[in-house]
């Protein structure tokens, strides 16, 4: 059934013109969201660049990055890394630890955007996108703990808190990342495909 509604001119309104209408709504509905993709990129990269400074100076003392601290997983393991750091090192890996409260809504934004922008296409549920919360709460709570190993509060305990966060954070980051990177695969698989469908030999 067709709905057509007229103006007290008799002009209509409806039918084709509210079709040309809900065109021109989806379009700018998907150019809104593609500016907050872009927004939410450039803001994950300007604080990337913020981040990876503090990694070379942790990296400097000739400890390693942030990330093996994440996943030390023992009080042993944590104070070799901490004794490798030094002063410096330790400043810097409480530096980044408090900057990437700050950080994680940049990637967790980010990649939400994107998880949305592939469900979409899909057609999958809204929700889906909801997952990475999760992920950011995982890197909260990582950051919470690897705060107090710092200041050598129950170190083994903290350290083993942190690195199941870090782990539940990975795990859902590179899931949805995977999903994302499925969709972009169809995507252009689908616009290599000739008109008719057939692949050329």
């Amino acid at each position: 059934m067709v709905c057509c509604w007229t103006k007290g001119n008799g002009d209509l309104v409806g039918g084709p013109l509210g079709i040309k209408v809900t065109q021109a709504l989806s379009i700018a509905s998907e150019r809104i969201r593609d500016n907050r993709l872009a927004a939410a990129a450039m803001s994950f990269a300007l604080y990337t660049t913020i981040m990876l400074v503090l990694e070379r100076r942790m990296r400097r003392t000739g400890g390693p990055g942030i990330i093996p601290f994440e996943l030390a997983g023992s009080a042993s393991r944590a104070e070799d890394i901490m004794t490798r750091w030094g002063s410096d090192g330790q400043r810097a890996a409480r530096m980044s630890l408090w900057l990437d409260f700050g950080y994680m809504t940049t990637y967790g934004a980010f990649t939400a955007l994107l998880v949305d922008r592939a469900r979409r296409r899909r057609g999958h549920p809204a929700a889906l996108p909801a997952v990475v919360i999760v992920a950011v709460a995982a890197d909260a709570t990582e950051g919470i703990s690897l705060l107090k190993v710092l200041n050598r509060t129950h170190v083994g305990s903290h350290s083993r808190r942190a690195q199941i966060a870090a782990l539940i954070k990975f795990t859902i980051l590179a899931g949805s990342l995977g999903y994302v990177a499925t969709d972009l695969g169809s995507s252009i698989r689908r616009s290599q495909r000739p008109p008719n469908g057939r692949s050329h030999r």
